[in-house]
């Protein structure tokens, strides 16, 4: 091997590696999430009622995969919001007019880059599972089947790093004849087929 060559590898060998393609990203966000009424009635249709969710934050995460094809990705959405149902003419039980409660989002889908990059604006859809947790032990929880569509921005910050901004519609699909928040000899039961929250949320997106 002549000098030159043994340069020519040297100099090779001293190059800085290329970044690895990043393909996973992982995003904690928080977010706020309003939410709309649930029609209720008791047992025997004898009087009606709406249950209202508190407006309050929420927070989260997501986990998403780039796909074989370019701009598309899988995505792991996870959620949780802290909030309280009330009623508009009645009380859960004697003196109970409100009950706190956590609604937990545990859904998978996927994101949709127009651009067919990683960052810019993107839509979503996610199809998954509600669950709405009382904080009293005495109520019952419920899974109801949930979707969420949305849309969002997400701005380059550095190739392992973006900032996140979502905007999405989560419907959470009720069954008409199942009982809400028993507590012994509950008369409550849905009306509604479902319910729409929407939900503002920014996060960074970690990539690796």
């Amino acid at each position: 091997m002549n000098l030159r060559t043994f340069t020519a590898v040297l100099f090779a060998l001293t190059l800085p590696a290329p970044p690895a393609v990043a393909e996973v990203g992982l995003s904690p966000f928080a977010g706020f999430r309003m939410s709309s009424s649930v029609d209720i009635e008791t047992a025997g249709a004898s009087a009606d009622d709406q249950i209202h969710f508190r407006d309050s934050p929420s927070q989260g995460l997501a986990l998403n995969f780039d796909l074989a094809e370019p701009g598309k990705q899988g995505e792991l959405y996870f959620s949780r919001q802290s909030t309280s149902a009330r009623l508009d003419n009645g009380l859960f039980a004697p003196g109970i007019e409100s009950i706190d409660l956590t609604i937990y989002q545990l859904q998978f889908g996927g994101l949709y880059f127009p651009g067919g990059k990683s960052y810019g604006g993107f839509v979503s859809g996610v199809l998954g599972v509600t669950r709405l947790e009382p904080e009293d032990s005495r109520y019952d929880s419920h899974h109801r089947a949930a979707l969420s569509l949305g849309g969002g921005y997400q701005f380059f910050l550095t190739e392992q790093l973006r900032l996140r901004l979502d905007l999405r519609g989560v419907y959470t699909a009720l069954n008409s004849g199942g009982s809400v928040f028993c507590s012994g000899g509950c008369e409550l039961r849905f009306r509604s087929d479902g319910y729409l929250q929407v939900e503002a949320g920014a996060g960074f997106v970690m990539r690796f």
